[in-house]
């Protein structure tokens, strides 16, 4: 695969210099020996088109498997034989997707990137590749634009299966909230707080940033034994204004339980202020 997209964009040169050669041979025997290496340029051409259309069917295979037991070493690994191999080229739309492979590494490497950062740019890559798949021969631009679809979908299901992930965890800590508080283990009611942090101090969302800090001042009161339920109370309210308004903005699916979750940190609130 590391030469594939390499030998790609060697296709149709091949054709051109083909048609050049048809028309400046001479006569003779110089006319055959042109013929003849056309023939065989030509058959060349036909085996680089058919090995090209293996490996994207191979990479297709692959990215059609479980993608989550792939750790980031090796997907760093894989970007890498990608970048290598297209980002030499001259033709800018090859060089488009080389800097996207750039940027795909650089948010997997970091290890902080969202579903939903890795998923725009593996879409984004899908589009250029399918576009890329639109200008190609007969040969390569089924399996192109195949490869394309497929990389846009994978980034779509990313960003899908984050915002799951999400939900789910909104939904586990609603279940903690409805239970009693009193029951809930300092240790335990810390990590939840370091998942829920870990999650929203990235965000360039305001309102998200204002949440992740008024978590981590609700830990830090869990922090101090001296810490009373009125201090509780005034956190978890102003946690519950930030929530409510979060999920007035948010998208569909987390609009009804945000705003649910906003509704019971203010019960909680007020039950502690008591």
């Amino acid at each position: 695969m590391r030469e594939s997209f390499q030998k790609l964009y060697k296709v149709l040169p091949v054709h051109s210099e083909l048609r050049n050669l048809q028309m400046t041979s001479q006569q003779g025997s110089k006319n055959k020996q042109s013929e003849t290496a056309s023939k065989k340029e030509g058959t060349t051409a036909t085996k680089t088109n058919e090995n090209n259309n293996l490996e994207l069917d191979s990479l297709f295979e692959a990215l059609e498997g479980d993608l989550t037991s792939l750790d980031n070493e090796a997907a760093v690994s894989l970007i890498d034989q990608w970048y290598s191999s297209l980002h030499k080229a001259k033709e800018p739309e090859i060089k488009e997707i080389a800097n996207s492979l750039k940027n795909l590494k650089q948010l997997v490497k970091s290890g902080k990137a969202t579903g939903h950062e890795i998923g725009e740019v593996l879409i984004e890559i899908g589009e250029q590749t399918s576009d890329l798949g639109s200008e190609a021969d007969k040969e390569l631009k089924t399996p192109l634009q195949r490869l394309g679809k497929q990389l846009s979908k994978i980034g779509v299901s990313l960003g899908k299966q984050e915002d799951r992930e999400q939900i789910e965890q909104i939904d586990s800590l609603l279940e903690t909230l409805e239970g009693d508080l009193t029951e809930i283990e300092p240790e335990a009611a810390q990590g939840a707080i370091d998942t829920w942090y870990t999650l929203l101090h990235k965000s360039e969302n305001e309102n998200l940033q204002e949440i992740a800090n008024g978590l981590k001042e609700l830990k830090q009161l869990l922090k101090r034994k001296t810490a009373k339920g009125a201090d509780f109370a005034q956190v978890l309210t102003k946690l519950s204004e930030q929530t409510e308004q979060a999920g007035a903005e948010a998208a569909r699916g987390f609009k009804g339980p945000l705003k649910k979750l906003g509704k019971l940190l203010s019960k909680a609130g007020q039950s502690l202020a008591e």
